[in-house]
C-alpha cells in the first residue's frame, strides 16, 4: 500500500523533469550566479596562467561534476593541459622609419602595437624594405593573388585588414572569409618570409575601436608550444593616421594604393621605406588548460557519437589601467558564456533519460590569444574527431533585454542553420544572418577550430528587434564594442537585462537536444568552404 502510495509522488517527479521543466530551469539567476563569481575582481580577469585561470577551471570543474559529469579525458581526468608560450616584448628600439620623403619614430602604442610572434631571444628589423601588399590574399579559387613574384625575404609587409568588397561576386561580398582575418594575413606573409608583417587598423576592417589592439601593448602574448602554423618575427598593428605617414616617407599615398589593391591587377608596390626596430622578448612556459566533461548518451549506438558545447574562460587578465581599474574582468566575453554552458549542462543534467548521444563540454584557454585551447582540443580531442558530429559555441550573451530574432553567425554553412530556424519558428522568433557579416565573427571565435577539423557548428549572437524600447536598446549594445570591448569595464552590472539571454539559451538547449538525438548527423552545405574537411 505505502509503495502505492508513493507512485503518483514519482510519476509526479518525473513529470517535473518534461521539456518544459527542464527550460524552466534556465533563469536569470541560473545564468546570472556563474558569471558574477567567474566576473569578480577576484579572478583578476582570468589571464591566461594566472591564478584566476586556475580558480576558473576549478570552478568550472566542480560545478560539472557536481551536476554529475564525468571528466571527458581519456583517462577520465577533467582537465587537458594545453602547452603554451608566453612571450613578452620590451621595445629597445622603436619603429624607426627611413624614406626618400624623410623620417620618423612611431609611438607605441599611439601608433603601433608591436611583439613578437615567435620564442625568440631577440627581434629585429635591420632596415627592412615596406613593400605594400594591398590585402595580402593568395585565393587561387577567385582567381586573386595580391603576392604575385614579390619577394618578401627579408622584409616587412603592410597590408590592410578584411578582404575586398567592392565586387558581391568575390569573397562573399560584404560577408568576410578567413582570407579577411588579420591572422590569415600573418600566416600568408610567413611563409613567404617576411621578417614581420603590420596590419592598418580601421574600426570598420577590424570591427572595434584602436584601443582594443593596445589593451594587448606590452603584454604576454600567448603561442602554442607545437605552433603548427607559420608565424612571424614580428607582428603589428598601426593606426590608419601612423600608415599614412609611412606612406608619405615613400612618396605614396595611402589611399590611392588602397584603391589599387582592389582589383585583379593589384601589384605590390616597393614604398622605398626602410623600418628598423629592435624587441627583447621573455619567454615562459604557461600553466593552463581546458576543462573538458562528458554526460555519456543513453542510446547503445549512438552514444559513440558526440556533440560537444564549448565556451571559452579566460580573457585579458591584469593589464593597463584605465579610470583607476586595471582589472580586465571579461563579464560579457565570456565570462556570460561560460554562466550560459553551466545553465545547459544543468538543465540537461535533470532530464529523467539522458541524450542519446554524449555531451562533450569543452571550457576552452586562451580564446583571446588567437582560439589556442580550441585549436589544441581539436588537433587532439579527446574521442576521435569523425565521431564529433557538431559543436554548439558560447561567446557572449544577450544582457540588453529580449529580442524577437537571434542572429546566427555563419548562418547557412551547415544543416544546423535550418534545424535552429525551425525551432525559432516553433517558439515564435526568427533565425536571421549575422547583421554584422563584414567582421568576420565566424572566425573570430572557437568554433572556428571545430569547422576547420569539419565538424559543422552553430554560434549564435544577440538579435536586434528588441521586444522594448528597441532604438535604445540597439544603441546601448553597439555601445558595447565602442566603450567596454577589451576592457576593464567589461563588469558585471545590475543594469544587465538578461530575461532575453534565458530565452535565447532556452532555445540553443532545445537545438542541443534535438542535434543529440537526431539520429540525423548534421552536415555542410554542399560548396562551403569546410564542406572538404569533414
Amino acid at each position: 500500500m505505502r509503495i502505492l502510495l508513493l507512485l503518483p509522488l514519482f510519476a509526479a517527479a518525473l513529470a517535473a523533469q518534461t521539456p518544459a521543466a527542464i527550460e524552466a530551469l534556465i533563469t536569470e539567476q541560473s545564468l546570472a550566479g556563474p558569471i558574477r563569481y567567474l566576473a569578480s575582481d577576484a579572478l583578476e580577469g582570468r589571464g591566461v596562467g594566472s591564478r584566476g585561470d586556475r580558480l576558473a577551471r576549478d570552478y568550472i570543474t566542480s560545478t560539472l561534476q557536481l551536476l554529475g559529469c564525468t571528466g571527458g579525458m581519456p583517462d577520465g581526468g577533467f582537465d587537458q593541459p594545453v602547452p603554451i608560450l608566453g612571450v613578452r616584448s620590451e621595445i629597445v628600439r622603436p619603429v624607426t622609419l627611413r624614406g626618400p620623403k624623410g623620417a620618423a619614430v612611431m609611438r607605441s602604442p599611439e601608433e603601433f602595437t608591436i611583439w613578437a610572434a615567435r620564442p625568440d631571444a631577440e627581434s629585429h628589423w635591420q632596415d627592412a624594405e615596406i613593400v605594400f601588399i594591398g590585402y595580402g590574399i593568395t585565393a587561387p579559387e577567385f582567381q586573386w593573388d595580391d603576392f604575385k613574384d614579390a619577394d618578401l625575404k627579408g622584409k616587412v609587409a603592410l597590408v590592410m585588414n578584411n578582404d575586398p568588397s567592392s565586387d558581391p561576386a568575390l569573397f562573399a561580398g560584404s560577408t568576410r572569409l578567413y582570407y579577411g582575418r588579420w591572422s590569415y594575413k600573418y600566416e600568408e606573409t610567413a611563409r613567404r618570409g617576411a621578417v614581420g608583417t603590420i596590419v592598418i587598423h580601421t574600426t570598420p576592417s577590424a570591427g572595434y575601436p584602436f584601443q582594443v589592439i593596445q589593451a594587448g601593448h606590452g603584454q604576454d602574448h600567448f603561442f602554442l608550444k607545437d605552433n603548427p602554423r607559420p608565424a612571424l618575427p614580428v607582428n603589428a598593428w598601426c593606426s590608419e593616421d601612423a600608415a599614412r605617414a609611412l606612406c608619405v616617407l615613400g612618396g605614396h599615398d595611402l589611399d590611392e594604393l588602397r584603391h589599387r589593391a582592389e582589383t585583379r591587377d593589384f601589384r605590390p608596390v616597393p614604398l622605398g621605406v626602410k623600418a628598423a626596430l629592435s624587441l627583447k622578448n621573455t619567454v615562459t612556459e604557461v600553466q593552463s588548460g581546458n576543462v573538458v566533461a562528458r554526460l555519456e548518451g543513453s542510446d547503445p549506438t549512438l552514444k559513440a557519437e558526440s556533440v560537444v558545447l564549448s565556451a571559452h574562460f579566460d580573457h585579458l587578465g591584469i593589464g593597463p589601467v584605465k579610470n583607476d581599474d586595471g582589472i580586465y574582468n571579461g563579464a560579457l566575453d565570456n565570462a556570460s558564456g561560460c554562466g550560459a554552458m553551466l545553465a545547459l549542462a544543468r538543465a540537461i543534467a535533470a532530464l529523467p533519460v539522458r541524450p542519446k548521444r554524449t555531451l562533450l563540454f569543452a571550457a576552452v584557454t586562451a580564446e583571446e590569444s588567437g582560439l589556442l585551447g580550441s585549436e589544441h582540443f581539436a588537433a587532439h580531442p579527446p574521442v576521435p574527431v569523425k565521431s564529433i558530429v557538431a559543436n554548439y559555441n558560447i561567446d557572449g550573451i544577450n544582457i540588453w533585454g529580449a529580442t524577437k530574432d537571434l542572429a546566427m553567425v555563419g548562418y547557412g554553412k551547415n544543416s544546423l542553420t535550418a534545424l535552429a530556424a525551425e525551432v525559432a519558428t516553433r517558439r515564435g522568433r526568427q533565425l536571421v544572418p549575422d547583421p554584422e557579416g563584414d567582421k568576420g565573427m565566424f572566425y573570430r571565435s572557437d568554433h572556428f577550430n571545430f569547422a576547420r577539423a569539419g565538424i559543422p557548428c552553430a554560434y549564435f549572437k544577440t538579435g536586434h528587434d528588441f521586444l522594448e524600447e528597441t532604438e535604445k536598446r540597439r544603441r546601448i549594445k553597439n555601445a558595447y564594442t565602442t566603450f567596454l570591448y577589451h576592457q576593464p569595464s567589461d563588469e558585471m552590472d545590475d543594469r544587465w537585462r538578461l530575461d532575453g539571454a534565458v530565452e535565447d539559451t532556452r532555445l540553443v538547449l532545445e537545438c542541443l537536444l534535438r542535434t543529440l538525438n537526431d539520429a540525423k548527423v548534421p552536415e555542410w552545405t554542399p560548396g562551403d568552404e569546410f564542406e572538404k574537411a569533414r
